[in-house]
């Protein structure tokens, strides 16, 4: 309390632990003002306190929670960068190989086989797609790619695209009515997954 005392500090504030008679620590948050005469002389000192424990103790969990969620996050961040460089490679394999078979054997099997290397090779450019969308997604601590002017309509189409396995799978049929949707800004990888999600 010196500051007011001073005269350098009309009113400050201080946090102190105190025991009460039953032995219990308790966090006091102390406003403390000057008292003066007219003359402006210093003659005494106002003070309240209130007990801020519980809110202290919740400050510091909160803070402890956020520190964990930060060092959760970059575990995610290093997780998703290894886990899909480590998916990249074989896709590329697969890939570059239903590429090969392609280009090699179109035409000379059955029309059934032209077809079926072009879903693969489809799937496996879709499958490269959403790795690096992974990626990008499980950066959280950092935004997404720069929003640009998306074709919602492009996005929903590619959602689409992306789930005819799982339709066809699942032996499910799926049916997306919808009205005329805008070119918005927005990160297209994102809005194909909330979609997709959708």
């Amino acid at each position: 309390v010196e500051p007011l005392f001073r005269g350098s500090e009309d009113v400050i504030y201080v946090e102190s632990w105190q025991r009460r008679k039953d032995g219990a620590r308790r966090l006091l948050g102390w406003w403390c003002r000057v008292l003066k005469d007219k003359s402006g002389n210093v003659t005494g000192a106002l003070s309240s306190a209130r007990d801020i424990t519980e809110r202290k103790q919740a400050e510091e969990a909160l803070a402890q929670k956020a520190t964990e969620l930060e060092r959760s996050n970059q575990e995610l961040e290093q997780f998703a960068y290894v886990a899909s460089h480590d998916l990249q490679e074989p896709l590329r394999m697969i890939s570059s190989y239903t590429q090969l078979l392609g280009k090699r054997y179109r035409g000379k099997l059955d029309s059934d086989a032209d077809e079926f290397i072009a879903f693969a090779v489809d799937g496996a450019n879709r499958m490269q797609t959403l790795i690096t969308d992974l990626l990008a997604y499980s950066r959280v601590m950092t935004r997404g790619k720069e929003f640009r002017l998306t074709d919602c309509e492009r996005a929903l189409a590619q959602a689409q695209v992306n789930l005819q396995l799982a339709l066809a799978e699942s032996d499910a049929t799926l049916r997306i009515t919808h009205d005329p949707l805008p070119t918005v800004l927005a990160d297209e990888g994102q809005l194909t997954q909330l979609f997709q999600n959708l």
